[in-house]
């Protein structure tokens, strides 16, 4: 299954990696060293480690949400999407909750939950959208695999 419930643009981790070069019809994905690049640019938040995706990025959601998160140390997908969603580190800092909640399509956005995973590249996607790199885990990211969490309330904006 891909993610994104329809939208396309996803590409599998594990693809980019193997072919070290991966061309779609707007971008190209390098893989060097132990880094990502999109068209030149390397891909902020991820590493790449034996068969491993290190990755540090933010999951926004509600504040029930997050505090579910931090006590149970696991991310969980949604029952109709059985993917988990981050979101590049430091893209969307300073935005309203409506303009993140538009360029992830999620239904709620109100808290950041700061994480840094480590997951096998098969169970990742990524997806480098308008404004930033997308990151889809499936499956649920288990507390072993979560190495750190913050979660901080979004400041609203009138």
């Amino acid at each position: 299954m891909i993610p994104g419930k329809g939208y396309s643009g996803y590409y599998s981790l594990k693809d980019i990696i193997e072919e070290k070069r991966f061309e779609t019809p707007r971008i190209v994905f390098v893989f060097e060293g132990n880094q990502l690049f999109a068209n030149g640019k390397p891909i902020q938040g991820l590493r790449i480690v034996d068969n491993y995706a290190i990755i540090k990025g933010i999951h926004y959601t509600s504040w029930e949400g997050a505090t579910q998160i931090r006590s149970t140390e696991r991310l969980e997908p949604s029952l109709d999407d059985p993917f988990v969603y981050l979101a590049q580190p430091g893209v969307m800092q300073g935005w309203p909750e409506h303009l993140i909640k538009k360029e992830l399509g999620a239904r709620v956005a109100n808290t950041a939950v700061k994480v840094q995973v480590v997951v096998p590249l098969e169970r990742v996607w990524l997806k480098v959208g308008k404004n930033a790199v997308h990151f889809a885990i499936s499956g649920v990211v288990s507390e072993y695999e979560i190495k750190k969490i913050e979660v901080q309330r979004l400041k609203q904006f009138s």
